[in-house]
């Protein structure tokens, strides 16, 4: 472990330290180590409380026991002048000093781009979270998000079903994965991926952590797609982030009728690009792909007259058996022997409850 990493530790941990760009600080004090020894005149123009706090700084033991804690969890440490932290983050006006990072490096040369929306998503969030997280993916883009529930979650299971490259941006520490149920997705994601926090080992997940996490989110990203979100969540805050940084922000339209969907459309009316597919954030974040023309397209299988009926009665929120009957005026039987073979032949999936809903 580098011995200058436990300066940075004290560093971060100052008193006022955010009403200071960190470039500007390291430039006017240089490194860490400095910062620590100096005294007196060379910390004049600061605020009373940050050269107070600078002179006082005791917390030894809390470095030591941080260093051991990072070492013991295979974490390590990306400093603000260090090779491993994320150039894009040092564009923004409040960049953290320092990463905590779980997982294999990080490639920076791959354009990335934020997939977040609201915690309780309707099943058209969900879907095209990671749908379009997959295709992108699948194009070479980093996928970032919040690994919370819902939205952000399926955006990172779809970057990793597509084989790609995700990147978890935690409002706990590295070791502490949040939300329970996102255990094996964690683990996954520092198998293949990176899982990435500001907040020091052990962090639990406390509600003020969540908002700092969001400029990360936004700053990593050469721009931020925002599934569902109602008028009042995170998934604006970080849209709000994303412009003040001089990123582009996507939404994806939803229902006027639905709550869920009245943040993205408000962000669509604020002139942020509308996404109806993959290549639509490409454009907006002005990425260069090249359209496969050439391609074969997918052979789908041919539909008799009865399972056109039933496509046509399905979309991509699940429809109950029940009321696929009354739609289509097929028999109980009918309907369900069709709904099987439908189902053999991928084209439609079932859910709970018989509830049945088009695979693509």
């Amino acid at each position: 472990m580098d011995n200058g990493l436990k300066y940075w530790l004290a560093l971060s941990r100052l008193k006022g330290l955010e009403r200071f760009p960190i470039g500007g600080l390291l430039a006017r004090l240089g490194a860490p180590e400095g910062i620590f020894s100096e005294s007196g005149p060379a910390l004049e123009g600061f605020s009373a409380d940050f050269a107070r706090s600078v002179r006082a700084f005791k917390d030894w033991a809390w470095v030591d026991k941080e260093l051991r804690a990072i070492d013991d969890s295979g974490a390590r440490v990306a400093t603000y002048s260090g090779a491993e932290y994320p150039p894009a983050l040092k564009d923004i006006h409040d960049p953290p000093p320092l990463l905590y990072l779980k997982g294999p490096g990080y490639d920076y040369s791959a354009p990335a781009v934020a997939i977040i929306g609201t915690r309780r998503p309707t099943h058209y969030g969900l879907r095209m979270s990671e749908a379009l997280a997959k295709e992108l993916a699948a194009m070479g883009l980093t996928i970032v998000s919040g690994m919370a529930r819902g939205c952000d979650m399926a955006a990172h299971k779809g970057a990793l079903a597509a084989g790609g490259f995700t990147a978890a941006v935690l409002g706990t520490g590295v070791d502490v994965p949040y939300p329970p149920e996102s255990v094996r997705l964690y683990e996954e994601i520092i198998e293949k991926g990176l899982v990435v926090s500001e907040m020091p080992m052990r962090s639990a997940p406390l509600p003020q952590n969540f908002p700092r996490r969001n400029r990360i989110i936004s700053g990593l990203c050469a721009g931020v797609l925002v599934i569902e979100a109602p008028l009042r969540s995170g998934s604006l805050m970080t849209a709000r982030l994303a412009l003040d940084y001089n990123r582009e922000v996507c939404a994806l339209p939803g229902q006027v009728t639905s709550n869920k969907s009245a943040g993205t459309n408000r962000l669509i009316k604020d002139g942020a690009a509308l996404i109806e597919c993959a290549t639509d954030v490409l454009d907006a974040l002005s990425i260069p792909y090249s359209r496969k023309e050439e391609e074969e397209p997918v052979k789908k299988p041919q539909l008799n007259k009865e399972e056109v009926l039933i496509w046509k009665a399905l979309g991509i929120d699940p429809l109950h058996i029940d009321n696929i009957i009354e739609e289509t005026g097929l028999t109980v039987s009918k309907a369900s022997a069709l709904l099987l073979e439908m189902e053999l032949k991928g084209l439609i999936k079932q859910e709970a409850g018989k509830r049945f809903l088009r695979s693509h």
